[in-house]
């Protein structure tokens, strides 16, 4: 399954449970020079996470998406950029925020879930 796969079923399973939630389209950071410079221009930063989800217990979530892991653990080609871990680091330090990678769907989903219990 492709990143792409995993996006739709994580949005699908926050609209079905009624989460208030942003994907950020940073896959717009494109070869092509003027629409790099563009996205740059209005603020696009590389590397902020995919989502941020508004928790029902009222604090923020971040969740950068990645391919979900193989069966020995790797990560099946699906690498974490700098900019990803210092945006995840960053944000995961302000007080009533959650920042993680979640490798796949299910994962996305159990960090939800699991930060929903907090």
């Amino acid at each position: 399954m492709i990143e792409h796969q995993y996006a739709v079923l994580f949005a699908n399973w926050l609209r079905a449970n009624n989460y208030i939630f942003h994907h950020s389209p940073n896959e717009t950071f494109t070869k092509f020079h003027n629409v790099r410079r563009k996205n740059t221009l209005e603020g696009v930063s590389k590397g902020f996470p995919d989502y941020c989800i508004i928790l029902k217990r009222g604090s923020l979530l971040f969740i950068e998406l990645k391919k979900a892991r193989g069966k020995r653990g790797g990560l099946n080609g699906s690498k974490i950029s700098p900019e990803q871990t210092a945006w995840i680091s960053q944000l995961g330090n302000i007080d009533n925020v959650g920042a993680f990678f979640a490798h796949g769907y299910e994962e996305a989903k159990r960090i939800v879930m699991e930060m929903e219990k907090i």
